[in-house]
């Protein structure tokens, strides 16, 4: 690859969240660039960081993982400024987003996170989703950190079959 341009990276990243439903952990993105050998990861955690300052995509963050969307002024850049990505590249991308769909399906339906609560307990939240619809939320006060973690760890395995059960006695 000719371009060794931090900015090339950057807009690698806004294509790729502008073709997504759902905010994407940044290793999806970091390995489709370092397995195709055009850059490096801490060359991609500066692009990371370089697009947060500037707002042109936003970071959810969990306990243990963080996801990130294009903003509005993201897609405005990309559409402005996205000239250096050829079509060979966008349908690079595109191939690479269709073969980890499953992967990504799984990487952003169920979020989990916990925080300390005033009264010193541990309030775990778990959310499954599709794409970016909320199918179900549910929000867990436990006494222990343990506890929450164990939760959030525990979400990802539970989730279809709570979802099912609470479907079953709610709607009959």
């Amino acid at each position: 690859m000719a371009v060794e341009s931090i900015t090339f990276y950057k807009l690698i990243i806004l294509y790729t969240l502008s073709k997504v439903d759902s905010p994407l952990p940044p290793g999806i993105i970091t390995d489709y660039i370092t397995s195709q050998g055009y850059t490096d990861y801490f060359t991609m955690q500066n692009a990371f960081g370089e697009l947060l300052q500037t707002d042109l995509i936003e970071e959810d963050t969990t306990y243990h993982l963080s996801y990130y969307t294009i903003t509005e002024a993201g897609k405005e850049t990309l559409e402005l400024f996205g000239a250096p990505l050829s079509n060979e590249m966008r349908n690079e991308i595109d191939e690479y987003l269709t073969s980890k769909k499953y992967e990504i399906i799984n990487e952003t339906s169920f979020i989990s996170d916990y925080h300390r609560t005033e009264a010193g307990t541990y309030l775990a939240t778990c959310t499954l989703r599709e794409g970016t619809q909320v199918l179900f939320h549910v929000e867990l006060d436990v006494t222990t950190e343990a506890d929450a973690i164990k939760v959030c760890e525990n979400w990802r395995e539970g989730s279809e079959a709570i979802y099912q059960v609470a479907m079953q006695q709610l709607l009959r």
